[in-house]
């Protein structure tokens, strides 16, 4: 039987698997009983042995956080440069080979606590959310106003923020909400999660219908959801699923 973390949730109503680093984790209705979970894990356990062995064989260096890593952004594998400099700062680059760095800049006062190689992953870490966080802010908000004036489909509000397990949503209320790391995406597959969580203002689930609706602005939805799993372990050095 495969092992796996129970996560509960009274406001769900379906059972749903999860395969996150190698590690299986089940999110439940507060209602359902062990055993029918229990059963419902061993029918897909085929299915979740091959995910976790692929996840597992993997090795792409993005989880690391180290010196010549490699971190997607905007859909390209850049290499990681971490230096140190008065000023902490991030930015990309480019050799005269056309070849791309993530440069890190952390502040020389950090330079001692950084010789844990534990405390400089998490400094380097929590200045790429923050880079990954401002690039966001400068590139969703316009190419969601384009595209909701594209589908003539307007959200009453938006926000930007770090989310764990999901790209974007929509609630009852017309809200939509978008993970800042889709700057790790390709501008392509920007649009389509945009206007994914744009078509939900009209069909707030996944019918035929919604994904008709979709089709009408992005045909090419398909191959975008492929994209998302052909790329899930380069994305998962903070773990989401598409």
């Amino acid at each position: 039987m495969i092992n796996y973390q129970l996560i509960r949730s009274e406001r769900r109503k379906t059972l749903g698997l999860q395969v996150k680093a190698g590690k299986v984790y089940v999110r439940a209705p507060s209602y359902v009983s062990k055993e029918f979970i229990h059963d419902f894990v061993a029918k897909k356990s085929s299915w979740l042995k091959a995910k976790v062995n692929e996840q597992v064989n993997v090795d792409d260096g993005c989880l690391s956080f180290e010196q010549g890593s490699k971190v997607l952004f905007q859909g390209e594998l850049l290499t990681l440069v971490i230096d140190f400099a008065p000023k902490r700062k991030t930015f990309i680059k480019s050799d005269k080979l056309d070849s791309k760095y993530l440069v890190v800049i952390l502040a020389n006062r950090q330079k001692e606590k950084a010789q844990n190689v534990k405390v400089q992953t998490l400094l380097v870490k929590k200045q790429l959310e923050e880079f990954y966080k401002e690039q966001a802010l400068s590139t969703i908000p316009s190419r969601l106003a384009q595209l909701s004036e594209l589908t003539s489909l307007k959200p009453v509000s938006f926000k930007i923020r770090q989310y764990k397990s999901r790209w974007g949503s929509c609630n009852s209320r017309g809200e939509l909400s978008f993970n800042y790391l889709l700057m790790m995406v390709p501008n392509d597959i920007l649009d389509y999660v945009i206007i994914h969580e744009l078509c939900h203002l009209k069909h707030l689930n996944h019918s035929t219908r919604f994904w008709q609706l979709v089709s009408c602005y992005y045909p090419e939805y398909v191959e975008a959801k492929r994209w998302f799993k052909e790329h899930q372990a380069q994305l998962q050095w903070l773990p989401l699923t598409s």
